[in-house]
């Protein structure tokens, strides 16, 4: 049992480790503020799963479903409880944010997202299915939640630096295109005719990886 925890707990340390050595002096600043974050994000894998299990009994099965339907069941059923936990957690600890100078919620969207996929590891993959499943998402499910940490982090930067409208604009689309790249990794990666296709859908979600970590390093506090 403790073998697998720590098995779950590694790749969210390697991933965080990452991220603080490309801006740490936001982390030596606040890292109380990022360590709240990554747990409650955390927390939130537990209650997106139990929502997930409730509501994904309403869907067809993935293996009787067209594409399609599939994508509409990674969306609705899975991905809008997932993203939307993250935007709401990072939108609200923005308003507390005393200290807010509008790069903060970059990095709290990264964070969220890590302590999210962190914990959603250690209970439903390492615990049930061992150590070695637990590292080897490191480079599957953990890209997937970084890469929506990263995106869902861009656009509310954009829109911290904007007008009402256009700060309106962007974190709405701060919520939308992480439901929406959440949703086709999953839709390519769940079993079917599909599944086969899904490895292009990673080499995208490497693309952004690397892309916005760039953005995240060049806008380092």
């Amino acid at each position: 049992m403790i073998l697998s925890i720590i098995g779950g707990f590694i790749p969210g340390l390697v991933w965080s480790i990452l991220y603080i050595l490309l801006n740490k002096k936001y982390f030596l600043n606040h890292w109380k503020r990022i360590l709240l974050l990554f747990l409650l994000g955390g927390i939130g894998s537990y209650f997106c799963y139990r929502l997930e299990m409730h509501y994904g009994s309403y869907f067809k099965k993935v293996k009787d479903s067209n594409y399609f339907e599939i994508l509409f069941y990674a969306i609705f059923g899975v991905a809008i409880f997932e993203e939307g936990y993250k935007w709401f957690l990072t939108v609200l600890s923005n308003f507390f944010n005393k200290n807010n100078n509008g790069k903060n919620i970059f990095c709290d969207a990264l964070f969220v997202s890590i302590g999210f996929s962190t914990l959603e590891n250690i209970l439903f993959y390492a615990i049930p299915y061992g150590f070695v499943s637990g590292i080897i998402r490191i480079y599957s499910a953990f890209l997937s939640h970084i890469s929506c940490g990263l995106l869902m982090g861009y656009f509310l930067l954009r829109g911290s630096r904007n007008n009402r409208f256009r700060k309106g604009l962007f974190w709405c689309l701060g919520l939308v295109i992480p439901i929406l790249n959440h949703a086709m990794y999953n839709s390519f990666l769940y079993g079917g005719m599909y599944q086969e296709y899904f490895i292009y859908y990673y080499i995208i979600t490497v693309i952004i990886v690397l892309v916005f970590s760039y953005y995240f390093y060049k806008e380092r506090i």
